[in-house]
């Protein structure tokens, strides 16, 4: 189910780079799930990766076919079979739905782990992602009115908006609206008055927190 036709296309996107990446798979999971989302509200993304996918099968169609070696369906289906005698299907860490009626269907097909206390104001909830590809991916919720911690970034950062609003140096984001940066930006959300802001962050490498209290709850969340 996707949001309401109503409401209105996210102001702020993925550029080009970033949508065709997504296209073709080769995003880590941590800013895919965050392009996903942000697809979820954004019918004018939605069509431009559509665009990228289908492009991308016509460049498949082009190749010259390439033969199966003569057992490879057999093999295939014999690590299938293999799997499921030994225990191990379905995975332990199959996602699991989450019925929250605010998160959109990329999130609600995720594995999300319980809200805890980041700081005054401010709560997180872990998203599970492959480690291995050096992500962090958590939900924050930032009370009306509350800040997150000026910041800065050892790696990539991207977030979604995925309720309510936020303000920062560039400008309004609200839902559905994306922000991609790196370790040149320092930054301070601050969620509007008039509700809470629920964000989706995907972040490569530990945050430079610019203020003691920050400093102090880093621990905590890990970021």
């Amino acid at each position: 189910m996707r949001p309401p036709p109503s409401l209105p296309c996210p102001t702020h996107h993925p550029d080009a780079e970033l949508l065709s990446r997504h296209a073709a798979g080769t995003l880590a999971d941590g800013p895919a799930l965050v392009v996903a989302t942000h697809l979820d509200f954004c019918p004018v993304c939605r069509h431009q990766v559509r665009v990228w996918e289908a492009l991308g099968g016509a460049l498949l169609n082009s190749q010259r076919p390439v033969a199966l070696a003569d057992d490879a369906l057999e093999r295939t289906l014999a690590r299938l079979d293999g799997g499921r005698l030994e225990g191990k299907w379905p995975p332990a860490d199959m996602p699991v739905l989450d019925a929250d009626p605010v998160l959109p269907p990329a999130l609600r097909r995720q594995r999300l782990g319980p809200w805890r206390f980041v700081a005054p104001g401010i709560r997180g909830r872990a998203v599970r992602v492959d480690p291995a590809q050096g992500y962090k991916v958590m939900l924050f919720r930032v009370a009306a009115g509350m800040a997150i911690p000026m910041h800065g970034h050892r790696g990539q950062e991207y977030t979604c908006v995925v309720d309510g609003a936020f303000s920062d140096v560039f400008g309004r984001f609200a839902s559905g609206d994306m922000a991609a940066v790196d370790a040149s930006v320092d930054h301070q959300p601050l969620a509007e008055p008039d509700g809470d802001c629920l964000c989706l962050i995907a972040v490569r490498g530990r945050l430079r927190i610019h203020s003691l209290l920050g400093r102090l709850v880093q621990p905590l969340v890990g970021l």
